[in-house]
């Protein structure tokens, strides 16, 4: 069961191992506790949700991109995360492995968003196409005098694993001291509660910037997507081939990264998304302070089809 996956998963992670489990919107509501003891003992994971209609069990086998609000607001208090959104199985490849590196770097929970619609697709892609990036060892060796939760500038603290070392490696869901002892000191809680948030800073020095598919300088519109929306709209676009339009694609939608306010500064903005509500675009208006002019929704369990695309 989902609650049973998430602990499973933050266990190997505490031991060592890298893990993910994968699920869809109702298991990952089951895991989401799962997620909030990832932010508070500081024990990375990855989970994977394949987006379908919902509420409850909905349409489960069509397509669409509702849980972003899910994976943006899961669990109770406040803590850091990653959100990843690829829109291409190239993407998917690359977003996996940045996934890994972010959670194992800033020991936070990542979560990566897929639909039906991508997990169902069958394509060809050149090996060439396939970007590797380097493994990073991100576990220390411990000594006796080892702290687990040590207040740090940047937030992280070392992450060492039972038996690496003479430390102990303690880590508790309760708040806890720098030895991961309980306690209910308001000193100690207010250190820990912001080391933990200064991680956000990093997430966002390591974020993936969006894609430019386009002239930035002489485009007035820009489409904006995310997930597996990319292909539709580039196809859309090609076919327009209007130049004062431009597409911005997010394969990384939380946290934004800082170089896509630039691009969208200035500019006539429309979000395309498969949803009943706008989720990215209120998103990008609560992150980056733009506006955006239109939303193009569906939410009937189709993807969008190019022919219905151009005509919106």
């Amino acid at each position: 069961d989902e609650i049973a996956a998430i602990n499973q998963g933050l266990g190997a992670w505490y031991a060592g191992a890298r893990a993910v489990v994968t699920t869809s919107g109702g298991g990952f509501a089951l895991m989401t506790e799962g997620v909030s003891l990832s932010g508070m003992i500081e024990t990375p994971i990855v989970v994977h949700i394949g987006q379908r209609p919902g509420p409850a069990t909905g349409l489960p086998t069509r397509t669409e991109q509702a849980d972003l609000n899910l994976a943006l607001y899961a669990g109770h208090g406040e803590f850091p995360r990653a959100i990843f959104a690829p829109g291409s199985v190239e993407e998917a490849y690359l977003c996996m492995q940045q996934a890994f590196e972010m959670a194992d770097r800033f020991q936070v929970p990542v979560i990566v968003l897929t639909d039906q619609y991508l997990l169902d697709s069958i394509t060809t892609v050149a090996t060439k196409d396939l970007v590797r990036i380097p493994w990073v060892n991100h576990v220390v060796k411990t000594s006796r005098e080892y702290q687990r939760y040590v207040i740090t500038k940047n937030g992280v603290s070392p992450r060492g694993i039972p038996g690496y070392g003479t430390g102990i490696v303690g880590v508790d869901s309760d708040e806890h001291d720098t030895e991961a002892h309980i306690t209910e000191s308001h000193e100690v809680r207010r250190e820990q509660h912001e080391k933990r948030l200064r991680k956000l800073d990093g997430l966002i020095e390591h974020s993936i910037p969006p894609i430019v598919k386009g002239n930035s300088k002489k485009a007035k519109t820009v489409v904006v997507t995310w997930g597996s929306n990319l292909w539709p709209v580039e196809e859309v676009l090609d076919l327009l081939n209007d130049p004062t339009m431009m597409q911005l694609h997010f394969s990384q939608v939380y946290p934004l990264s800082p170089v896509g306010k630039k691009l969208l500064e200035k500019k006539q903005l429309v979000v395309v998304e498969n949803n009943a509500t706008g989720q990215f675009a209120h998103l990008l208006e609560r992150e980056y302070g733009v506006r955006v002019e239109k939303k193009v929704l569906q939410y009937d369990g189709n993807p969008f089809a190019v022919e219905d695309l151009m005509n919106r």
